[in-house]
């Protein structure tokens, strides 16, 4: 029998993932199409389609994956030291994450995929955890603290990493944190 002339991806869902990130991360996700995609992966244009049901449904994922490892980020964060500083540490890593990752960082807050998220959908259940780790951050540095308390600091923190994102500002980040009280 003769080999087989056609080429197959181990993980193909992961690929187009990472097809997608790379895109997000260099050009933003306004042009990101699903023939790009296809393109960039090495695939067929109809190949994304077996995994997404359209861009939407393919930007979704990007982002419920960029909240997964954000959140991760934030706890790591929050546990590399002791609880005096775990709030500084975790808003030096938030503003990190951003810095590094201002794309997928507008994908996520900025897009409006959220918002339009169904309530059960695994982008707003992403969403949401991933806010919880600050929430109890700052409710354990102070347990008179509100949940008004928990979304200040982030908007302050939202507030910073799209001032710089826009360059409005050009600190570096710790020195970002260090003017904000955490």
């Amino acid at each position: 029998s003769s080999p087989r002339k056609t080429y197959h991806h181990g993980d193909l869902r992961k690929v187009l993932l990472d097809a997608a990130r790379a895109e997000i991360s260099a050009h933003g996700a306004q042009g990101l199409s699903m023939a790009s995609l296809a393109r960039r992966a090495g695939v067929a244009q109809s190949a994304p389609y077996r995994h997404f049901s359209d861009r939407e449904d393919l930007l979704a994922a990007v982002a419920t994956d960029g909240f997964e490892r954000f959140t991760q980020v934030l706890l790591e964060a929050a546990s590399n030291g002791d609880d005096v500083t775990a709030l500084k540490r975790m808003a030096i890593a938030y503003l990190a994450f951003g810095e590094k990752n201002v794309e997928l960082y507008r994908l996520m807050f900025a897009s409006g995929l959220v918002p339009g998220a169904a309530s059960d959908s695994a982008l707003k259940r992403a969403a949401t955890a991933s806010f919880q780790p600050l929430l109890d951050r700052v409710t354990a540095s102070d347990p008179k603290s509100s949940l008004m308390s928990a979304h200040v600091r982030w908007g302050q923190l939202h507030g910073l990493v799209m001032l710089k994102a826009d360059g409005f500002i050009d600190d570096l980040v710790e020195a970002l944190v260090n003017t904000i009280s955490f």
